[in-house]
């Protein structure tokens, strides 16, 4: 698959912010692919400066195969991750000491603590208004100021916040505290984030989104 003009103009951009807006499947990760390619081959940045994230793993591995067969034993120098990989490489390189909560671990975590507060409700429905809440960074307390009154968001709220607490006492961590807990850290202590900000000076994210709370 060739790069159209639009395509073309964004793998040749070297330095700056630039945001790609594309619907699925049109060749955003190739884009990404041959900026990085380009980032090194033309512009002579060290591959070391470059961290390119991806939201699955598949999408980081087909950029991987990609660009193997451009960098060869350059590769290995770019730190090529998903976002979720990252965030734990991060948290753990700066000290902090958890496992990771998911799956079905996850939900059986999720059911005893309603079996706790009595709560009949589907488990995999307060997983998901729990994960879109952290999502939006909303705390339980913040929560419950945007639920008044709600008999059933107030039930949710009461497992969120018995399962945030019952995580940090098992030292534990979902997918959404990965990236919750990683921003915190980047955003309250400048000494860490400026060692970051001089270890990529380019950082490329095949994939994002921007979620905001509807009430």
């Amino acid at each position: 698959m060739e790069l159209n003009a639009q395509q073309l103009a964004a793998s040749k951009f070297k330095t700056g912010i630039a945001s790609v807006l594309a619907v699925p499947g049109s060749g955003k990760t190739l884009t990404m692919t041959n900026r990085i390619a380009n980032l090194i081959q033309e512009y002579q940045v060290p591959p070391e400066s470059i961290l390119a994230l991806t939201f699955t793993r598949n999408a980081a591995k087909t950029m991987q195969n990609k660009l193997k067969t451009i960098l060869h034993d350059e590769l290995p120098r770019v730190t090529l991750s998903t976002i979720h990989a990252w965030a734990m490489w991060l948290l753990k390189e700066e000290g902090k000491t958890f496992d990771l909560l998911h799956g079905k671990e996850q939900l059986r975590f999720i059911r005893a603590i309603m079996r706790k507060h009595r709560v009949v409700m589907s488990p995999a429905m307060i997983l998901r208004e729990i994960n879109l809440a952290k999502n939006n960074l909303i705390l339980p307390e913040e929560m419950k100021e945007l639920y008044p009154g709600d008999f059933t968001m107030n039930k949710i709220i009461t497992v969120y916040e018995t399962y945030e607490k019952e995580k940090q006492k098992k030292f534990l961590m979902d997918f959404n505290d990965l990236l919750w807990e990683a921003c915190k850290l980047l955003q309250s202590h400048p000494e860490i984030r400026e060692k970051y900000q001089s270890m990529f000076q380019h950082v490329l994210v095949d994939e994002y989104q921007v979620r905001r709370l509807v009430v």
